[in-house]
């Protein structure tokens, strides 16, 4: 073969190799990671306005709004259903009327439209009068893939395209799903269960999501009587949490522990434990808003206990000084704050446990939400 034969082969082969190149990296960047299994994206980079600063106890206090702190709270229960033990947080109701909307009432209502971009983050408008409030582990079913919001957020009324981070709880797919509309979703009718995904999502650690979805489906098909993947996506938490065969594993603690807040009119949060080991816990800044959201709370924490549960299973439940000594603990840990989205702040304390505060800013920075995790 001539020389000048032998040049113009290696020359061809090197352009389709650039091609071929180019074709991967586009779809890469047009899939935004998704689909492809690249490192994890930075999410938050495009969200949040100032990067954390550390805080002093004073400086968090001269930022921080109305909160009712863990030593004024009163606990009742532990009420349980075998491996499941739920502790009842008592408290004062700081909202004095105010109101704020939920995401899963939001988007029934059509108030709320949360916007596919094939990206890390994700857009939502608020079309209400009252602010939109999201939650740390809402899942938003539909788009080109079933998402989880790492953060709360506040949305103001009347607000378009706002950004918020996402991460995915649905591993490989990028396109369509049935009838559902992709570039939209549809529902958020789903809270993260347990603390290992609750973690993971917080640190925003992609990974680690998916390995704890990957878990948690293998743990329910074990204690539920049979596989909880959907033919339809192998990898969906969300279709696996819809299963029949999880609806009806959930269904002996929903019946028992559903009903324990019905004979208070105070009770602003709650913990929970699962396997006689403290998960987490919620309190808000009204019963009103625990009690719009207690149905969605629930549901995870039983879909967490039953994934953990073992033969045999009883509650252990730790003793209600316990729970008080991890919510106060949790406090006590060095405090970090941020600016999201358009002016709520998010306080952030980490030691031996995490706590998020988030503050309202048109409420003089309230406390809205505080959300213990157990490490």
């Amino acid at each position: 073969m001539k020389t000048q034969n032998i040049a113009l082969i290696v020359v061809g082969c090197l352009a389709v190799a650039l091609i071929g190149a180019g074709l991967i990296l586009g779809l890469a960047l047009q899939m935004g990671g998704h689909g492809i299994d690249l490192a994890p994206l930075a999410f938050n980079d495009a969200f949040v306005d100032d990067a954390a600063e550390p805080c002093t106890k004073e400086e968090v206090n001269a930022v921080r709004g109305t909160v009712v702190n863990a030593a004024d709270y009163r606990l009742s229960g532990p009420y349980t259903h075998e491996n499941l033990a739920v502790y009842l947080i008592h408290g004062q109701d700081t909202m004095k009327g105010a109101k704020v909307v939920t995401l899963q009432e939001a988007l029934a209502q059509n108030q709320a439209v949360v916007h596919e971009t094939g990206m890390g983050n994700l857009m939502v408008d608020n079309r209400g009068a009252v602010p939109l409030f999201i939650q740390a582990g809402d899942i938003v079913k539909g788009g080109t893939q079933d998402r989880v919001l790492p953060y709360d957020l506040l949305v103001p009324p009347q607000t378009s395209r706002q950004s918020m981070p996402a991460l995915c709880v649905e591993q490989g797919r990028c396109f369509p799903r049935g009838n559902e509309i992709s570039t939209s979703f549809q529902s958020a009718t789903e809270q993260l269960p347990g603390q290992r995904l609750k973690l993971a999502a917080s640190r925003q650690a992609q990974q680690d999501v998916w390995a704890g979805v990957q878990d948690l489906q293998a743990n329910l098909s074990r204690n539920a009587g049979g596989p909880v993947q959907a033919d339809q996506s192998q990898t969906s938490l969300q279709l696996s949490l819809e299963n029949h065969r999880v609806q009806q594993a959930i269904g002996d603690y929903l019946r028992e522990l559903t009903p324990a807040p019905q004979a208070h009119r105070d009770v602003i949060g709650f913990a929970v434990a699962v396997n006689g080991k403290i998960q987490s816990a919620d309190v808000y800044a009204s019963s009103a808003l625990f009690e719009e959201l207690w149905p969605k709370l629930i549901k995870a924490s039983s879909v967490a206990a039953v994934a953990e549960r073992n033969p045999g299973a009883v509650a252990n439940a730790p003793a209600a000084a316990t729970i008080s000594a991890f919510l106060t603990e949790a406090e006590t840990g060095q405090a970090s704050k941020r600016t999201i989205g358009q002016g709520a702040i998010n306080i952030r304390h980490e030691g031996r446990n995490l706590l998020f505060d988030t503050c309202d800013p048109s409420q003089a920075n309230l406390v809205l939400h505080r959300s213990f995790l157990a490490k």
